[in-house]
């Protein structure tokens, strides 16, 4: 039923959504019919389980698949795939990053100044502790990601909270590169520490300004990492 992945951990997303939309072509799925379980299907595709999950969800994100009574049921036609394709495979291209970074820093400052305004006790105590786990583990890839989406549900903006979480799944193995680099965490911690401060103190025009410096920061660290000169 589905075509095995082979080599291909950076294109996981695409590729799960490539084999359904053969499955449907063969027919072998059809609408409102369920995929396999998790299990099986990780195994049919011989990926792993935690790659199949972040694609699922970039599917049920994009409104391809929905989840009923804990399975997954297939809900758009293969015309609708086809077209969603090319948007998971922008997080494949490389060339594609400072796109990323444009829309994170236009997105990321809207959100870090609502958070300054909406931001309850409670966002600020989670934020706190994702900022101490990523401070003990220097390796932490998940808490430099789950700031970010904490911070959009900081603002109570349910559609940043969303576009944000799909777009970290998107570029997660990108920014898993980054903790390659020797300073990254380092001056990402203090970045995130800055964003931070700001909010508590209900700061909008320093938040816009730190937010701002890190994402300068982190187009830094992917010239660095790609070893080309930053752009001015």
């Amino acid at each position: 039923m589905f075509e095995k992945i082979k080599n291909t951990a950076p294109k996981v997303p695409e590729l799960v959504m490539d084999s359904l939309l053969k499955a449907m072509e063969s027919g072998d799925i059809k609408m409102n019919e369920e995929i396999p379980p998790e299990r099986e299907l990780a195994v049919a595709l011989g990926v792993g389980r935690g790659s199949l999950r972040e694609s699922l969800a970039i599917l049920e994100f994009l409104g391809i698949i929905e989840s009923r009574f804990n399975r997954k049921v297939v809900v758009k036609p293969p015309d609708y795939i086809q077209k969603a394709i090319p948007f998971i495979r922008l997080s494949n291209n490389r060339d594609t990053m400072p796109d990323f970074i444009e829309f994170r820093v236009a997105t990321e400052v809207a959100i870090v100044e609502l958070a300054c305004e909406r931001a309850t006790d409670e966002d600020i105590a989670v934020l706190e502790e994702i900022m101490s786990r990523f401070a003990q583990n220097p390796g932490d890839v998940s808490s430099d990601v789950e700031f970010h989406t904490q911070l959009a549900k900081a603002s109570h903006n349910s559609i940043y909270a969303i576009v944000i979480d799909l777009i970290n799944s998107m570029i997660q193995d990108m920014r898993a590169r980054f903790f390659e680099l020797p300073t990254y965490h380092q001056v990402t911690l203090q970045s995130h520490r800055d964003i931070l401060e700001a909010v508590k103190k209900r700061d909008k025009a320093l938040a816009k300004k730190e937010m701002v410096q890190h994402f300068y920061n982190i187009n830094e660290f992917f010239y660095q990492q790609n070893k080309l000169p930053p752009e001015n």
